[in-house]
């Protein structure tokens, strides 16, 4: 008997939809090219279960007795497949739940992608299909299909040429795109274990269905092709899951640009949310994100054969000196480090006549290995053996017709040898060809897999398999408590004051309610001062010419109070508390440093260059909190303009562990501050070598 959903999650029940041993095929007809192709799919794949037909008027459909309802059929059935349109699609849920069906796949279009009217027609398919008990799949979906398990409710075209299977679950937002995928997958001797559309995700997600095959023990890597993540804390569990069981995900999240966004809306209903956030998240996480159909297919592939390389850089033995500068190239794009030979290494290469061009990596063999086979052995054994060697490449040119031609014979001779090394090797076709069944079986035959067609591609899925492989989950970092601050509007005084009292550095300052205390204050910190209007209701003071700078006397000091104070009153619903008086700092580099809190993924910290140019060269980089020190470096690294704080034309350079701290502590102070900070920010966050100081500050609530 089925766990109601009211204890037991849509994805929950996705799991045992997996494995169905009884599927009912709704609103089958010869006249239906949909009914066909998901009749003569279960068959074809070799469905060991029943297959139940159902049609209202009763009349065979596929050579096949149909019954008029799923009520009619008389006997438990395990998933219903439901062809009907958009419309009937109520009904039809009404006799799957009458006759004990409590998980369907819902074929129809017409809901949350065409607009307001959709969406809420959706909302009511979902809350019906709740009170029925029933969890499904889509609407606007093709299904889903388990290799492993024998079990097919896919509602196309195959989307595999044939029923072997592999180890990568294919999980994506599109039915057309899971076709492509699988059908391209097998033209790379890329197989999988499972093919899950999820369309519109009304009750059932991409990461719903990740989550439930990453704990698949025949599923060694995850693929994903996604529109939308829709929910921050669920992906933090299936990325943290994957990650303790060490299975890769790799994503091809769209959505890059706010057209694609709204495309993407227009398309499923989904919001495809702020990608340089998405960008962030999946990378911190863990996850491989991809560009591209190819590369998924590539990197996925390559992933699932080897696992994690140990630490090293990547080594290359071409058979083609051109080849080898396009390495080279592509390499350098893709970030991909290439191994620097020892001297050890270059000397075995000479020594076994394998380098006839020069002895260094990429390793060029050049078209004496036509001749002599055992010259790429030689040079395949020499370069994965340099103790910098994590992945070997072998770059060659694979038939494009009769196996039995030259390459294949070359290739006959190199296989063994690459399937002996205990390093890691991918074949790398020079481009991405159309490689014949018989080939692919003989490739297999020699241990040749992986394999990848393109240089380009398969230099990328090289680097993401890398940088995969080099990432590990940071330790969960213990929640500090909540700090009770009264979420109303501060002045800067409050801001800075608030920052220094949690560790981040701060320029000295002084809140003055008169002229004569300014000037006061002013001789206490030493000319030249700046002085500031002080109202929790101005953000940006210079605009309304709240700020005046490089004050170097008493009267200057006098005269900016009265015109800075003057402005703040001249400013509707302002409060003027005063002016702040701080030393007028010069040089170094300025900084910005700020959280926001995204709606969808939480609180999430920018570093970039900041004052005057934080606008003008939009160069910044984020992480979702918390972040460590170690995360703020590599921010840094990541920034274009980074080589500002290494000492700029005789400027001392930074000291990049203080700005690492400044902004740590910015960040657990924005984490203790509670869900209903929107913003914290310090900008300019000045760096003149060791000194690092927050000059102005910011902080708003939702």
């Amino acid at each position: 008997m089925s766990v109601p959903l009211a204890t037991e999650s849509p994805r929950e029940r996705l799991r045992s939809l997996l494995s169905a041993r009884s599927v009912a095929i709704v609103g089958a007809s010869d006249n239906s090219r949909w009914s066909y192709t998901t009749y003569t799919t279960a068959k074809r794949y070799g469905f060991p279960g029943k297959l139940h037909l159902v049609n209202r008027s009763g009349a065979d459909a596929h050579g096949q007795p149909t019954s008029t309802s799923c009520v009619a059929i008389g006997e438990p059935v395990d998933v219903a497949v439901l062809l009907v349109g958009a419309a009937s699609i109520p009904d039809a849920l009404r006799d799957v739940a009458a006759a004990g069906i409590h998980g369907a796949v819902a074929l129809a279009s017409g809901f949350g992608e065409t607009g307001d009217a959709g969406r809420s027609a959706q909302a009511d398919l979902v809350a019906l299909a709740k009170e029925l008990d029933v969890a499904f799949l889509g609407p606007n979906c093709l299904g889903f299909l388990n290799l492993v398990d024998e079990c097919s409710a896919w509602a196309s075209p195959p989307p595999v040429p044939d029923a072997t299977p592999g180890s990568i679950a294919l999980v994506s937002q599109s039915g057309a795109v899971a076709m492509q995928l699988g059908r391209f997958g097998a033209k790379q001797s890329v197989r999988f274990s499972h093919v899950i559309s999820t369309g519109n995700q009304a009750m059932v997600d991409t990461l719903d269905a990740a989550r439930v095959v990453v704990e698949d023990e025949r599923v060694r890597c995850v693929a994903m092709f996604v529109e939308a993540i829709g929910d921050a804390e669920r992906f933090d569990d299936l990325a943290r899951r994957a990650a303790e069981l060490d299975k890769p995900i790799v994503m091809m999240k769209v959505g890059r640009s706010e057209l694609a966004a709204r495309i993407i809306a227009s398309h499923t209903g989904s919001l495809a949310g702020d990608d340089a956030v998405i960008d962030v998240a999946l990378r911190q996480a863990g996850v491989i994100r991809v560009d591209s159909l190819e590369e998924l297919v590539a990197t996925a592939g390559l992933v699932a054969r080897t696992g994690r390389f140990r630490p090293g850089s990547l080594g290359v033995v071409s058979i083609s000196g051109g080849a080898c500068d396009i390495v080279v190239d592509a390499a350098g794009a893709a970030d991909v480090p290439l191994a620097t030979l020892t001297d050890e290494t270059r000397a075995r290469l000479r020594e076994t006549g394998s380098a006839y061009g020069a002895a260094h990596n990429p390793l060029d063999v050049t078209g004496a290995a036509v001749g002599g086979p055992e010259l790429m052995v030689n040079a395949v054994e020499g370069v994965a053996s340099d103790p910098d060697v994590a992945v070997l490449a072998v770059v060659d040119v694979l038939p494009d017709g009769d196996v039995l031609t030259e390459p294949s014979g070359r290739l006959r001779a190199v296989g063994p040898a690459m399937a002996a090394l205990e390093t890691p090797t991918v074949l790398l076709n020079q481009v991405a060809q159309d490689v014949p069944e018989e080939l692919r079986e003989e490739i297999a035959a020699l241990g040749l897999e992986p394999w990848i067609a393109g240089l380009g591609v398969g230099i990328r899925a090289i680097g993401h398999v890398m940088r995969w492989s080099a990432w590990r989950a940071p330790e969960p970092a213990a929640p500090e408590p909540t700090l009770t601050v009264e979420p109303r509007p501060l002045a800067e005084t409050e801001a800075l004051a608030l920052l220094a009292e949690h560790g981040v550095p701060t320029v000295p300052s002084r809140l003055v309610t008169s002229a004569d205390e300014a000037v006061a204050a002013a001789q206490e910190l030493g000319y030249p001062v700046v002085v500031k209007v002080v109202s929790a209701q101005i953000l940006h003071k210079s605009d309304i010419g709240g700020v005046a700078l490089r004050l170097a006397d008493d009267a200057a000091v006098r005269e900016a109070y009265d015109r800075v104070t003057a402005a703040g009153a001249a400013v509707d619903d302002a409060v003027v508390d005063g002016a702040l008086v701080a030393p007028f700092r010069e040089g170094g580099v300025e900084l910005i440093a700020g959280v926001v809190r995204d709606a969808q993924w939480g609180p999430t910290i920018a570093v970039g260059l900041g004052g005057v140019w934080v606008n003008a060269l939009n160069d910044s980089s984020l992480r979702r909190l918390p972040v460590t020190e170690d995360d703020v470096h590599a921010m840094l690294g990541e920034l274009r303009t980074s080589t500002l704080l290494d000492g700029f034309r005789g400027a001392p350079p930074a000291d990049r562990d203080a700005i690492a701290s400044a902004v740590v502590a910015l960040g657990r102070l924005a984490l203790r501050l509670g869900p209903h900070l929107e913003s914290i920010e310090i900008n300019p966050l000045r760096v003149d070598g060791a000194a690092v100081e927050a000059l102005d500050a910011v902080v708003t609530w939702s």
